[in-house]
């Protein structure tokens, strides 16, 4: 009797697409046993991807309602995939060509396949029709505030391109020099009526709270890196008007939180909020380094 060829997968598989399924169909025919690895979303979170929309469990669930597929796993760390091939003695790994090159370590555990993608379909694609595109504008500018926009890049459904400052020759030399942001403001009232949803407050502690206040006045939703540097008095009212207004009024969180750790706060409006830091900026640079690597796990 001959032996079963086994192959196996990894993915996201969120928002789960005719392109996911025309993948796993051609995997399949790879072999006679189907392995899917579905990635945790704490994994996907700890290598910067950041905008999925369905739990995991969700995701397992669609995947695991296609009869054709064998079994699932859970992805949950970055050397999963080589334990795996060795764990499963996988005779093909199949993965999409978006990753061509960057798998080729694990050829000498198995053999790899790079298959085309579905061209026309994403789950980025869908995340962007299903739940629009959120304009941000940038109130006060810093040191802070072009890594603040370079790593909104990673982030779909996210677009900036307008600042405010109060210091006219500031805003001026900065949006001459960005290739992002062709909007600024000196007058914050005119930068409030411009067509933005959000507003990221990056000011001096003693501007917070007038700004903040403006913005959700305005109905705009409110990040803030200084809020919790306010008063009391001042914070809970805040705080009070953005859940009156339904609208999202977060702080930065620092120092006291660990990256990918939930929190619950009594009182202040929120059941669950996560601090979470990234390398985005480094990985999009050091990617094109990486791709032959031999030594490179993802």
């Amino acid at each position: 009797m001959s032996k079963k060829r086994i192959v196996i997968t990894y993915g996201t598989f969120d928002m789960l697409h005719k392109g996911h399924i025309k993948l796993l169909e051609r995997a399949k025919n790879f072999g006679d046993y189907l392995i899917v690895g579905v990635t945790d979303e704490s994994y996907d979170r700890s290598r910067g991807k950041l905008n999925v929309a369905q739990s995991t469990k969700q995701r397992v669930e669609a995947i695991k309602a296609i009869d054709y597929i064998d079994e699932v796993i859970i992805e949950t760390h970055r050397n999963q995939k080589s334990e795996d091939m060795i764990a499963y003695n996988v005779d093909t790994f199949v993965i999409g060509d978006d990753w061509l090159g960057m798998f080729d370590y694990l050829n000498k555990y198995t053999h790899v396949e790079y298959l085309p993608r579905t061209p026309g379909i994403s789950s980025t694609q869908l995340r962007e029709e299903n739940f629009g595109t959120i304009k941000l504008g940038i109130a006060g500018l810093s040191h802070d505030t072009k890594p603040f926009i370079d790593e909104s890049k990673f982030v779909s459904n996210l677009t900036i391109n307008q600042v405010y400052s109060q210091d006219l020759n500031a805003m001026e030399e900065f949006t001459n020099e960005s290739n992002d942001v062709v909007h600024g403001y000196d007058n914050y009232d005119h930068f409030l009526d411009a067509r933005i949803e959000a507003v990221y407050v990056n000011s001096e502690p003693q501007e917070c709270y007038m700004l903040i206040e403006k913005a959700l006045k305005s109905n705009k939703h409110v990040l803030c890196e200084e809020s919790l540097a306010l008063s009391q008095e001042n914070l809970q009212e805040l705080i009070k008007l953005a859940k009156n207004k339904k609208l999202v009024f977060l702080s930065k969180l620092k120092t006291d939180f660990l990256p990918a750790h939930h929190h619950e706060f009594e009182g202040y409006g929120f059941r669950y909020m996560m601090a979470e830091f990234t390398s985005l900026i480094q990985r999009g640079r050091e990617r094109s380094k990486t791709l032959n690597s031999p030594n490179t796990p993802v």
